[in-house]
């Protein structure tokens, strides 16, 4: 079952990256891509420093590649889609401290490279599912529309004028967007937790 250390991985990581980030699926998109690449190399790097026993700086050389990888990142997509470029602004370094945070708490420094891969991609994918979800429903319910990225920028898909649904507006909001993590975050657990119970069971009927 998910336990309380992912939970509250989950909401520190929430509050440091989708909170602030604009309540479109296609920033969700892009935030969650680089959420994943900085967490692989990440992984990689932590492994490297391991290796050599950088263990005095590794804090310090962890977090200057990340920013490294992140200003990467933030120049391809200006390159590609400026208008998302500027609309993240800032926020495209949030996932730098979400994917630092969510590597700390599950990272093993005794683990071996290919363990370390696979438990940090793991719960960076999970968490990815989430994010999107959180993005997908805010897009929907705040503005009534889905944004999506495209070969000629970000498309959009309008489902309704969600300006005419006074109660849907709040979820463009930062307080509508701590209403939607509590709600997603209670459904995730949920899901999650009777998926392990229905393994678990399988597992002993075997």
């Amino acid at each position: 079952m998910i336990n309380k250390k992912s939970i509250y991985v989950y909401i520190a990581a929430t509050l440091a990256m989708l909170i602030p980030a604009p309540g479109r699926f296609a920033c969700g998109v892009i935030l969650v891509l680089e959420l994943n690449v900085l967490m692989l190399a990440g992984t990689l790097l932590k492994d490297l420093i391991k290796k050599l026993e950088l263990h005095q700086v590794g804090t310090v050389m962890l977090l200057s590649m990340l920013i490294a990888v992140t200003m990467l990142i933030r120049q391809i997509v200006a390159f590609s889609i400026p208008e998302m470029a500027i609309q993240l602004g800032f926020i495209m370094y949030l996932p730098t401290v979400s994917s630092f945070f969510i590597g700390y708490m599950f990272g093993d420094p005794y683990s071996s490279l290919r363990n370390s891969l696979a438990k940090n991609m793991k719960h960076s994918l999970l968490y990815s599912i989430f994010a999107l979800v959180f993005f997908l429903l805010r897009d929907i319910a705040g503005f009534g529309t889905i944004t999506l990225l495209t070969n000629h920028g970000v498309q959009e898909i309008v489902l309704f004028n969600s300006g005419k649904i006074d109660a849907l507006v709040f979820f463009a909001t930062i307080p509508g967007a701590l209403v939607c993590t509590a709600g997603i975050l209670i459904l995730y657990v949920y899901v999650i937790n009777k998926l392990e119970i229905v393994k678990n069971a399988e597992l002993i009927n075997d």
